[in-house]
């Protein structure tokens, strides 16, 4: 869970001991040592990092490297002794903080790769990194963007916005570089420092209350005071209660009360709002049906497209239930999943509401009646991003999920190709008996794998 809103910025200094930087910000330590599928998480839940992959260069692999070298032309060289090194996937990801655009400071140097005229020197490090999903820089080159040089610094910063309290950097080796230069297994992500400051005035502070001593005059008049505004505000707060119980019956519109407590609140539409975006769920809009229920194409009124899916077998779950379920669900994100803006629930209706991808579904694109021209580049693109979003759901969210009925058909196409995975996390609000699928694992699971069967008759 995400930690409490208590600070908007945070350092970390990777794969070594705290520093403190130039600019006064303290870089926690992060020298624990991960392995080729963990993770690591603060004690205070300020950040986390995770890594995926297997190093072929050491028994035991290496995943933190360091060197005693000086580093000039910088004001913080210790930062860049240290790093923090991967075989595939690390991903850093900020927890809590206050929403608003930051800059996100990201140093390297690379300290595997050797220089001069040296066949060690002949290494190539290349990866992407992705900040929020999306790809900031793509065949990333350490020692090329120090001008070809090793142990050499280099920084770069990036303005980025949190909408939910979260921060995810992803530092990804796709395929390209040396693989055995100079060593076997030289040639996942490196990252030396990651910094992460907002670029507005923080609400949030960590100085302790005052202790300054009252006069008897002050503790008199708040005596007085607050027992006035403790009856005040209860008063308000049972006319505020009563006149949404009102507002409920006449129009159950809104739902927030089905959240309360709930960490990660999805957006709640009204049943009429998603009337009027779809024209009264016309036939004409209807974009499919699959085994929990037809898709709508719709249209809110603040313009954005959407897809509603409404929910046609009958839950075994209660109201809160659902909406604890459809709250995990919103809260996994990943640029290979579909996005869920939201859900409504009316009575015994339950809808979800998606975001919409104009090139639908996969089956569709190759098989349809309008089917597209996918060249075998795009397929192996769109199996990849299948991957990464399976490999996500099972394996890197904070909850891990087991999708249970994957198909083209519940694999979705944006405008540029890119492969989005549909009907992820459903499958635990229905009971086997009641839903067209076999298998027998359902729901989340953390920490643990879980063996899945599917029946094949």
């Amino acid at each position: 869970m995400y930690r409490r809103l208590n600070d908007s910025s945070f350092g970390i200094n990777c794969g070594g001991p705290q520093i403190t930087s130039s600019s006064q910000l303290v870089h926690e330590q992060d020298n624990e040592q991960l392995g080729p599928a963990t993770y690591y998480l603060t004690p205070e839940k300020r950040w986390g990092v995770s890594n995926v992959g297997v190093s072929l260069s050491d028994n035991p692999p290496k995943y933190r490297v360091s060197t005693l070298r000086e580093f000039t032309n910088t004001s913080d060289p210790q930062l860049f002794q240290t790093a923090r090194l991967s075989a595939g996937s690390l991903r850093y990801y900020g927890l809590g903080l206050e929403n608003g655009n930051y800059t996100v400071n990201l140093r390297f140097a690379e300290l595997e790769i050797q220089d001069g005229p040296t066949w060690r020197s002949l290494g190539r490090r290349v990866f992407d990194i992705y900040i929020q999903g999306n790809r900031v820089f793509e065949d990333f080159d350490i020692k090329r963007e120090a001008g070809g040089a090793s142990f050499s610094p280099v920084s770069n910063e990036v303005t980025v916005q949190v909408l939910h309290n979260y921060l995810e950097i992803h530092f990804f080796w796709s395929g390209k570089g040396t693989w055995a230069v100079p060593d076997q297994g030289t040639f996942g992500p490196l990252i030396s420092a990651i910094s992460v400051t907002p670029n507005f005035i923080p609400t949030v502070s960590n100085n302790p209350p005052s202790n300054k001593k009252k006069n008897n005059t002050g503790l008199i008049v708040v005596g007085i005071l607050v027992p006035i505004a403790v009856v005040s505000f209860l008063t308000l707060l049972a006319l505020y209660i009563l006149r949404r119980r009102r507002k409920r019956k006449d129009n159950n519109d809104n739902y927030d009360e089905d959240f309360l407590g709930i960490e990660a609140r999805p957006y709640t539409f009204g049943y009429g709002e998603l009337r009027d975006a779809t024209n009264d769920f016309s036939p004409a809009n209807k974009l499919g049906e699959g085994g929990f229920g037809p898709v709508y194409k719709g249209t809110l009124a603040d313009g954005r497209v959407i897809a509603v899916k409404q929910l046609s077998i009958a839950s075994h779950h209660g109201r809160s239930q659902f909406v604890a379920e459809i709250a995990t669900i919103s809260a996994v994100q990943h640029r290979n999943l579909v996005k869920l803006y939201g859900c409504c629930i009316d009575g015994a209706k339950r809808l979800l509401v998606y975001e919409y991808l104009e090139n639908k579904s996969l089956d569709q694109a190759l098989f349809g009646r309008k089917k597209l021209s996918l060249p075998l580049s795009t397929r192996f693109d769109i199996c990849m991003g299948l991957a990464r979003g399976l490999s996500y759901l099972h394996e890197e969210s904070r909850i891990r999920i087991i999708h249970r009925d994957v198909k083209s058909s519940n694999v979705l196409l944006d405008s540029d190709l890119n492969p989005k995975i549909s009907d992820f996390g459903l499958a635990k609000l229905y009971n086997d008996k009641k839903t067209h699928m076999s298998t027998r694992v359902a729901g989340t699971m953390h920490g643990i794998y879980m063996k899945r069967t599917v029946n094949l008759s």
